[in-house]
């Protein structure tokens, strides 16, 4: 409950109201006289409630957010396909054969939406006086990877802009949780971020379940680094798939991603503390993710443990795309309304199921996942 309070007081703290036009010239007007000043390029690194720290070159400012902001919305990534609802005096399902392209329905923005900043943007922003400035756009996203917090139904963005993410799990101590790993694994290939697996604590010995589990993953085309942080091992080859990109890293609690981090950023707790001491000033503490500088390049985000993972926004109909084995045979289906249930007709899924083309604990993973989502798609007075 104390990281949806903090996160929720966060988000209330970064929206300001939308304006009309987009400001796209470079340049802000600073005073009555006409002068202009040039604005800087950075990346958010951290956010406190009101204030955000943004890293430009080798340079980090404090920045508030204009007042009334003209920006270009941050844009989510490109959403799936929504579940097509069948014509209700249609009686017998329509058999339609392989389906390729069905057109889509996208359900239009809000008005002029709220700004939400998270951290990854790319932000245009004002300097003022040392270290510190104000923000002035925000360049529309890539890319992100978002959450569902089930307790209130709404979005928390994990990082926006990520090229790269390092899913943790333990190879004991805890033991790792498969499921969990197959919702990481679906959030990420509907993005579009590339995946690394980190088994971590081999130190401990692995178990037999658990290298069969990774040579499932690996024969997937997952990268799968066994790492420990106490010993180094892996670490070399973590670095490698880190360098020059801007990565999560994230899995449940008691995994040893502080230890990772530790030994992928020197000195990363006191850095951490510094970025809230900067942002705070005494006053507030960073929430969420915060992004580290690599010493090879690029950047890498921390997140807290997570207890649970309820994807957002990833529609029933793209889920067969976001497990790896299931994508061949996604429009394969003979009836455009398939549900893929037990003794479906003509269902491609689960003729590949019963083919062994996917493992029955991943479809398992896959079934729970498109229950959700299709009660998430359900109309509420049917909730």
């Amino acid at each position: 409950m104390a990281e949806t309070a903090e996160t929720a007081e966060n988000e209330r703290a970064t929206e300001r109201p939308m304006a009309g036009e987009q400001a796209r010239s470079g340049m802000v007007d600073v005073a009555a006289n006409g002068i202009a000043a040039s604005l800087s390029e950075g990346i958010v690194i951290a956010i406190a409630p009101g204030f955000f720290e943004v890293a430009s070159g080798d340079e980090a400012f404090l920045c508030t957010l204009r007042g009334r902001l003209r920006v270009s919305r941050p844009q989510a990534p490109a959403p799936g396909s929504a579940r097509r609802p069948v014509d209700a005096g249609a009686g017998r399902r329509l058999h339609r054969g392989p389906q390729r392209e069905r057109p889509v329905t996208a359900v239009a923005p809000a008005e002029n939406p709220p700004v939400r900043i998270a951290p990854g943007d790319r932000v245009r922003f004002l300097r003022l006086r040392a270290g510190e400035g104000v923000i002035e756009e925000v360049l529309p996203r890539r890319a992100a990877l978002s959450r569902m917090r089930s307790e209130v139904g709404t979005e928390q963005i994990l990082l926006a802009n990520p090229d790269h993410a390092v899913l943790a799990f333990a190879v004991r101590d805890p033991a790792p949780h498969f499921g969990m790993l197959d919702r990481y694994l679906a959030l990420c290939e509907h993005a579009g971020v590339d995946i690394s697996i980190g088994l971590n604590k081999v130190d401990l010995g692995m178990p037999e379940e658990v290298r069969r589990a990774a040579d499932l993953y690996a024969r997937l085309g997952y990268t799968v680094l066994a790492t420990s942080a106490e010993t180094g091992a892996g670490v070399e080859g973590l670095r490698a798939r880190l360098r020059d990109r801007t990565s999560l890293l994230t899995g449940p609690s008691g995994v040893g991603k502080s230890s990772l981090m530790n030994v992928l950023v020197p000195g990363a707790a006191q850095r951490i503390a510094a970025i809230s001491e900067a942002t705070g000033k005494g006053r507030h503490t960073t929430t969420g993710v915060r992004l580290l500088p690599l010493p090879e390049g690029g950047w890498l985000a921390d997140s807290a443990g997570i207890r649970e993972l309820a994807l957002w926004n990833v529609p029933s109909e793209a889920l067969p795309r976001a497990f790896r084995e299931l994508r061949p045979y996604a429009d394969q289906c003979d009836y455009e309304d398939c549900e893929h249930g037990e003794g479906e007709e003509g269902c491609a899924l689960r003729a590949a199921l019963a083919a062994g083309a996917i493992t029955p604990e991943r479809w398992a993973s896959f079934a729970r996942l498109l229950d959700e989502a299709r009660a998430q798609e359900a109309p509420e007075w049917r909730r």
